[in-house]
């Protein structure tokens, strides 16, 4: 397996366990008995211990070798799943939710890292796929739990199965990574915690407004299709669905775009084409053409967090770089949402998506100088990650 390959069967299995634990909100509200409001608290608390670990894993990733983090990360992670499947009630789901929050924010820091220094190492585009494989794992994790429990298979039994699945997937994986490093050489690392420069607070700033929509999307669209458009309750998946096959597909053809083209025009382009079709469904109003707009929004914003994040790990230094973009970015997508709803109640929702155009035409008025053409992947850069990984030593 070429370390390609593994990197790309990490964030795979990244997604399926998102993908398994998400399928299993349903079963635990019910299990509980408790409201909705309740769920979302506690599940905020995944969350927290995300951003605890993010910047922390960027620190440990400006003294160690992105494989060797990588895979302590992968390994730790599937089992977590575990307690909060097995938590007996509310509070110590709370608890559990962090800790296995905490493992997801190290392995997605570790596991970006690890694809920009194999992107580096060989000199050609990665990352958009990469990222498609984690949304394929996304739907293989639901979409297992889902059929499953349609068997009449109890959800937490098929959470530990896909655990153990999983941890022998990846333990597998993680033997190929290779020894390619995230570090040109040693004037690249930080002496220890600082602020962020300009250049990855504007790549953090952009990931957050594209975050942000994603979360938008991901809660509103079907309230939009129901709401709004007028579309019937058995049509309100489609306006997500529909997203989320635009952005997997865009995945898996953007390294070929920037290959072709450029990183700049395929961030401002699809930047663009993303606030064209969302003001274009707010503005029509009709349910066929929202679903159509919500499948070209994820086209458009597909491979703008791929090409950010690549972009804060070429920004020395690069581990705490891409953590402090990838901090900064999940934000948006935790805090986005919740905002998008009190402007919605106090204008209309409408009026408050409006508000994410004005964000992804932001994306396409900066993205070109965050991603920085100069600094993309050059000849010679292959030669500076073998160099890098010969002076690191073993992953």
């Amino acid at each position: 397996m070429t370390p390609r390959a593994a990197t790309s069967v990490c964030f795979f299995v990244n997604g399926a366990l998102v993908g398994t634990w998400v399928a299993q909100i349903p079963f635990v509200q019910q299990r509980f008995d408790v409201s909705k409001t309740t769920i979302g608290l506690v599940i905020l608390f995944m969350a927290a211990g995300a951003f605890v670990a993010m910047p922390l894993t960027g620190q440990v990733l400006d003294r160690r070798s992105s494989a060797r983090v990588l895979r302590a990360a992968a390994l730790v992670y599937p089992p977590l799943i575990l307690l909060p499947l097995g938590a007996p009630g509310p509070v110590t789901l709370a608890a559990a939710l962090v800790v296995f929050g905490a493992a997801n924010g190290a392995v997605d820091v570790s596991m970006n890292a690890h694809g920009v220094a194999v992107e580096r190492a060989g000199g050609k585009p990665i990352m958009s796929s990469l990222h498609a494989c984690w949304s394929f794992g996304g739907l293989a994790g639901a979409g297992a739990v889902a059929a499953a429990v349609a068997l009449g298979a109890d959800p937490r039994a098929v959470g530990a199965v896909a655990a153990l699945v999983l941890w022998v997937v990846v333990a597998l994986a993680t033997s190929a990574l290779g020894g390619v490093s995230l570090h040109a050489g040693p004037g690249e690392r930080s002496p220890g915690f600082a602020l962020p420069s300009r250049a990855v607070l504007l790549i953090g700033a952009l990931c957050f407004l594209v975050m942000t929509t994603e979360g938008a999307v991901a809660d509103w669209a079907g309230i939009y299709l129901t709401g709004e458009a007028g579309a019937s309750r058995a049509a309100s998946a489609t306006g997500f669905a529909g997203f989320s096959l635009g952005m997997a597909l865009a995945r898996l053809a953007g390294d070929g775009l920037v290959e072709r083209s450029s990183r700049r025009l395929v961030l401002v382009g699809g930047a663009a084409l993303a606030a064209v079709s969302l003001a274009t469904l707010l503005v029509t109003g009709q349910a066929a053409v929202a679903v159509v707009g919500f499948v070209l929004v994820g086209i458009g914003v597909a491979n703008a967090v791929p090409l950010l994040f690549s972009a804060a790990g070429r920004v020395p230094p690069a581990g705490p770089s891409l953590a402090a973009a990838f901090t900064i970015g999940y934000l948006g997508f935790i805090a986005g949402p919740p905002v998008i709803g009190v402007l919605a109640d106090a204008v209309t929702l409408p009026a408050a998506l409006a508000l994410v155009c004005a964000a992804l035409v932001l994306v396409a008025a900066l993205g070109g100088r965050a991603v920085g053409e100069s600094r993309a992947l050059g000849r010679h850069e292959p030669l500076i990650a073998e160099r890098s990984s010969r002076s690191s030593g073993k992953a």
